[in-house]
C-alpha cells in the first residue's frame, strides 16, 4: 500500500512538472522614445514603463541569437500605448534559461538589437528607440547593389595584383 501511495505522488509530482513546463509564457514590455536606442530587462515595477510609448514598432524575438542556427520564435508590433507582449512556445521558456535576441525598428526611429537571457515573469523588458532616419520597409533603393560594390573594390584589370 505504501509504494502505491508513493508512486502516486511521484506520477502527481511529474505531472504538475511536466505541466507547468509547458505552460504558455509571454515576454512583455514596452516601447519609448529615448536618447539613444537599447532595450533593457528591468523590475516590472520601473516608472518608464507608466510613460508615454511608441506605437507601431516592430519586435523580433529569436533564441540563440549569435548562432546560425537561430530561430524566430515571435513578433509583435506595440500597441497604442507602446506595450507589447511575445508569446514564447519554447519547451521550459521561463523556467529554463534561453538566450535570446530582440530587434525593435520603426520608421523614424534608429532601431536596436540586445541579447539576453530570456526573463522571469515578474520582469519587463523596456525597449529606447532614438529619433533617426532608419526605415522599417526594408527598401534598400540608396544602397548600392552587388555589381556597383565590384566595381568599386574590385582591381582594374590592368592592375591586378600578381598571384
Amino acid at each position: 500500500m505504501n509504494g502505491r501511495v508513493v508512486m502516486a505522488a511521484a506520477a502527481a509530482t511529474l505531472a504538475t512538472t511536466l505541466s507547468v513546463g509547458c505552460a504558455p509564457y509571454t515576454l512583455r514590455g514596452k516601447v519609448v522614445e529615448g536618447d539613444v536606442s537599447f532595450i533593457a530587462v528591468v523590475d516590472a515595477s520601473d516608472p518608464r514603463l507608466d510613460g508615454p510609448g511608441l506605437s507601431g514598432a516592430l519586435l523580433t524575438l529569436q533564441t540563440d541569437p549569435q548562432r546560425l542556427n537561430r530561430k524566430t520564435v515571435g513578433s509583435a508590433v506595440s500597441g497604442a500605448d507602446g506595450s507589447f507582449s511575445i508569446p514564447v512556445n519554447e519547451v521550459g521558456a521561463g523556467l529554463l534559461i534561453y538566450d535570446m535576441g530582440l530587434k525593435a525598428r520603426k520608421q523614424g526611429y534608429s532601431p536596436t538589437e540586445q541579447f539576453f537571457r530570456l526573463p522571469p515573469a515578474n520582469k519587463r523588458v523596456l525597449v529606447l528607440l532614438a529619433p533617426g532616419a532608419a526605415t522599417t520597409t526594408g527598401d534598400r533603393s540608396t544602397e548600392p547593389d552587388a555589381e556597383e560594390l565590384l566595381r568599386r573594390f574590385r582591381p582594374p584589370r590592368g592592375d591586378a595584383p600578381p598571384p
